[in-house]
């Protein structure tokens, strides 16, 4: 993979030249929401060593899509981040390209649009070849693949019969019928794990007439922590979903982590990164093949 990689760099890097803009390396952009929790941080560092590893000696950086904590953590702990398109521009002046960009996105929604749509726009503008990875639920096979990761995350200390509720962030989008062909298919190995979503039509009140035990457990189906994982899932404001589902009866037990840190999920992100990868090798080698 690394050889072929390599080659296509240089292919693309030519192809770059020719349009004004200079040859360099590939290089990788990690695509986040991002957080100012310092446990969160801490897995999208774990992960973009795994990244390294998978694939050493090209560069990897992060990009963070909200403005609101680009500028936290500016002011917070003083460290810089970049949007998508400044994080690409700033690759191609450090003479990098082709990139290979993997949004950390659950569904191929909204923001993972606007992500493609973005990098897409500077890679035309600048002559430089972008590679975009899909989101975790991009496909029904990432969907199967996701239901083996949940079954294998499930709480410790859960008894059988116990209700698990997986929350993910849900869209206004076709895009959330991802997480209804997820609820589907995990009730058939265990009818006691469940999926709600905090937007969306996959709500949590709709999910309490199937709730059998008095303990349910809600794990958040996000990539890493933050404001959705300790305020709106398990924070202890009236209008949480731990608080909501107290008031319903139940003891909830809310994990405060995000998905990215199990080995499970983390392979469909890092398959995703290896098929954007391969599309480069693709690519330049049919443009190398139209120019010979």
């Amino acid at each position: 993979m690394q050889q072929s990689i390599s080659t296509a760099a240089s292919r693309a890097g030519a192809g770059s030249q020719a349009q004004g803009a200079p040859a360099g390396r590939p290089a990788v952009l990690l695509i986040a929401y991002g957080s100012c929790v310092a446990t969160a941080l801490g897995v999208l560092h774990d992960f973009e060593n795994r990244v390294r590893e998978r694939y050493p000696g090209i560069p990897v950086r992060w990009a963070y899509t909200s403005d609101q904590i680009r500028s936290r953590l500016a002011v917070q702990v003083r460290r810089k981040s970049d949007s998508v398109v400044k994080a690409i521009r700033r690759l191609v002046l450090e003479r990098f390209g082709p990139i290979v960009a993997q949004p950390l996105q659950i569904v191929p929604a909204t923001e993972n649009e606007v992500v493609e749509g973005v990098s897409q726009s500077v890679s035309r503008e600048l002559g430089v070849m972008v590679s975009v990875g899909a989101p975790l639920l991009a496909s029904m096979a990432d969907v199967h693949l996701c239901v083996q990761a949940m079954l294998s995350h499930l709480p410790a200390g859960r008894a059988v019969h116990e209700d698990v509720i997986f929350v993910g962030h849900g869209a206004s989008h076709h895009a959330q019928a991802r997480y209804a062909e997820l609820s589907r298919l995990i009730a058939a190995f265990d009818p006691c794990v469940h999926v709600a979503t905090l937007s969306g039509d996959m709500p949590l009140e709709g999910l309490v007439p199937q709730l059998s035990s008095r303990r349910v457990f809600l794990v958040p189906l996000l990539a890493s922590v933050g404001r959705h994982t300790l305020m709106d899932i398990a924070g202890p404001e009236p209008d949480s979903l731990k608080s909501f589902l107290t008031s319903m009866g139940h003891d909830c037990v809310a994990i405060r982590e995000g998905v990215l840190q199990h080995k499970a999920f983390a392979d469909i992100w890092l398959s995703h990164l290896d098929a954007a990868m391969a599309r480069i090798a693709t690519e330049t080698g049919a443009a190398g093949q139209q120019n010979a």
